[in-house]
């Protein structure tokens, strides 16, 4: 399968050992694209390997890469045989206890890898496709934020979602703005997908009220998601930029 003719294109994708990440990746493999693999272990996960492995995926590599710190992202970039064409910006953390209990470090924590990381990311991957005057920059927001949480969902779930998520989240969806707007002379789109609640085998009352209140009546699988992004990367989203797309099933209507 390769109907987005993405054999011809890099990709890097930060977060890519998380439950996305790795979707996404064994994704745009499936599409012929090259993936760089980026996330903060030093070692690619066994499991994640075996089944690159087993689908008969070659055009990969590891790269341990920690997105809150710049030498480290710019260690990362010197590893790179081949030029970027998309930087996938899909590390992302929350934190979940009561709003009363926040910490400077939960604060900083969640700053630093959401907001500041596709931040560096973006300054220092761009920087090949300034060369180039080509490039896609695609971010990871979500609903929260577009949208503050409905805490009725979450009851004693322990997952209830965090101001500082949100804040950094829909700041995300604005860096995506900024970074369209600064880089179009470069011909370089920037775009950011908002999703929903993935399906994570979570706390069942917690996905019985979430279900509920989607339209679509369930939580989303990571595979609803990389379709988008497989668009996104593509000659067919040419003309799309500054965009911020919500994938939730209905959830934030």
């Amino acid at each position: 399968m390769n109907s987005y003719a993405l054999s011809d294109k890099t990709v890097f994708i930060t977060g890519a050992l998380g439950q996305i990440g790795r979707a996404v990746a064994l994704h745009l493999l499936s599409h012929g694209a090259f993936v760089y693999i980026g996330d903060k272990e030093k070692k690619i996960s066994n499991d994640l390997e075996k089944n690159l492995r087993r689908a008969t995926f070659k055009n990969f590599q590891y790269i341990s890469i920690d997105v809150t710190n710049e030498k480290s992202i710019q260690t990362a970039h010197k590893k790179l045989a081949r030029p970027i064409d998309i930087l996938i910006n899909c590390a992302g953390i929350g934190v979940y206890t009561p709003f009363e209990a926040r910490s400077t470090e939960d604060l900083d924590k969640v700053y630093a890898v959401n907001l500041k990381g596709a931040i560096l990311c973006s300054k220092v991957f761009s920087a090949d496709m300034i060369k180039r005057k080509s490039g896609r920059i695609i971010n990871f927001g979500s609903i929260y934020g577009i949208a503050t949480p409905d805490f009725k969902i979450y009851g004693n779930s322990g997952r209830n979602s965090s101001e500082i998520y949100g804040a950094t989240k829909a700041g995300v969806i604005h860096v995506t703005k900024y970074l369209a707007a600064y880089l179009a002379k470069h011909n370089i789109l920037a775009n950011s997908i908002s999703p929903g609640g993935v399906f994570n085998h979570q706390d069942p009352n917690f996905v019985r009220k979430y279900k509920a209140k989607t339209p679509l009546g369930r939580m989303a699988e990571p595979e609803d998601l990389t379709g988008l992004i497989a668009f996104l990367c593509s000659d067919d989203a040419r003309y799309i930029t500054g965009q911020n797309i919500a994938v939730d099933g209905g959830f934030t209507l």
